[in-house]
């Protein structure tokens, strides 16, 4: 209710059959599962509930504000009992996305035509007008903050994020093709999360994406960050880049996902790193660092955008053709704000504290690279998730 008083909004109503509604189900509740009606207002709370799940009823919600009905005329005449009683507002929110984001795009458009064309006769018997919006602000205000536990259960992946990785860098060896290195990650993956199956509620496990890890390498860095890995081998002299995440189950069928960068470079035993290659990572580094100390709530995601993007150009660097981060947790792009250019309409909303979103700029060049890091909102600026990365990964030649 505060947060529709937030973004201004009158009331807001949700249609639920099957568990169409994920919102819904995943905030409200699972237990009802045939046909459901939610009206929440500034004020309060009301639930249309089909006959055939009335035992199955266990929301807090005031007795005289759930009501049972089984026809379409009784819920006809529910319906008009609570806009009398509500005032018959003139603007409904309703969950559909005008970004084409399938996490807010929740109505399918036949239920939208029955939902508003419902109302609109109800309405319309009572000489009112009614106009319907979008109440996509609403869900990613409350999507996008993260629960104690799941901050908590986050920066548990996230370390364990980078410790496959410290172990991967640790065991490439130089004439490895990209295939194989990613094909090591995975090995790293299976050994290390054994040890966290059955501790801190992990049950199950998996990469985060179909074909993570991506793994670039010498001149793929300049192909963009979702090519495959490809045969080519990783030569003395060359950039290394790793996009890789994990996706971990626990015992209460929370599912969470991270997304992390690290970048490396291969040398000689004796070899040093060039010094344009240490301005590639200083300057990946050094951007991050710019917009993770503005990464508060109520900022918008471009302004992060322009901070980092701005610091990759300043060095003279080509822009690079895809967002500076994105929300992660409960799926690898998870709902809320995006940072990126300010012509996108999700970077024109706020960060929420405790969203969790990465950072994750590149020096799109033969030899770049990228590294990602996921951050929490806070009112002091954002905070990693886990150790970053401060020093360039270094794969020499084996003796």
């Amino acid at each position: 209710m505060k947060t529709l008083k937030k973004y201004n909004k009158k009331v807001w109503i949700m249609l639920n059959i099957e568990n169409s509604d994920h919102f819904f189900k995943n905030n409200i509740t699972q237990d009802l599962s045939t046909y459901t009606i939610c009206i929440i207002t500034q004020n309060d709370t009301y639930m249309i509930i089909n006959k055939l799940d009335e035992n199955n009823c266990n929301i807090n919600i005031k007795k005289e504000n759930l009501y049972i009905f089984d026809g379409s005329s009784s819920l006809r005449q529910i319906l008009e009992s609570i806009f009398s009683k509500i005032g018959f507002l003139d603007k409904i929110s309703l969950s559909y996305s005008t970004f084409m984001d399938v996490n807010t795009d929740i109505l399918t458009h036949g239920k939208y035509v029955f939902l508003t064309k419902l109302i609109r006769k109800i309405y319309s018997k009572n000489n009112k007008v009614v106009k319907f919006d979008s109440a996509e602000d609403v869900m990613y205000d409350i999507l996008s903050k993260k629960s104690d536990l799941e901050l908590k259960r986050l920066k548990l992946l996230a370390k364990i994020t980078n410790e496959i990785l410290d172990e991967t860098f640790d065991n490439i060896k130089i004439g490895y093709t990209e295939i194989e290195i990613s094909s090591l990650t995975i090995k790293y993956m299976k050994d290390i999360m054994k040890k966290y199956i059955g501790t801190y509620d992990i049950v199950d496990f998996d990469v985060a994406w179909e074909n993570a890890p991506i793994v670039l390498t010498g001149k793929n860095l300049s192909n963009g960050g979702h090519s495959v890995p490809s045969n080519k081998k990783f030569c003395i002299g060359e950039t290394i880049y790793f996009d890789f995440g994990i996706k971990v189950t626990f015992n209460d069928n929370t599912i969470l996902y991270t997304d992390m960068q690290r970048m490396g470079y291969a040398t000689k035993q004796n070899g040093s790193i060039p010094q344009e290659v240490e301005k590639v990572f200083s300057t990946l580094k050094n951007s991050i660092k710019l917009g993770m100390e503005k990464m508060k709530p109520g900022v918008k995601g471009y302004v992060i955008d322009e901070i980092v993007r701005g610091k990759i150009k300043e060095a003279g660097y080509v822009d690079y053709p895809h967002a500076t981060g994105h929300p992660v947790g409960r799926n690898v792009h998870d709902i809320g704000a995006v940072i990126s250019i300010k012509g996108s309409k999700r970077a024109n909303m706020k960060l929420v504290e405790n969203g969790v979103y990465t950072l994750e700029p590149r020096v799109n060049i033969k030899n770049g690279g990228s590294i990602e890091e996921m951050i929490q909102v806070t009112k002091d600026g954002g905070i990693p998730l886990a150790k970053v990365q401060e020093k360039l990964y270094i794969i020499k030649e084996s003796r």
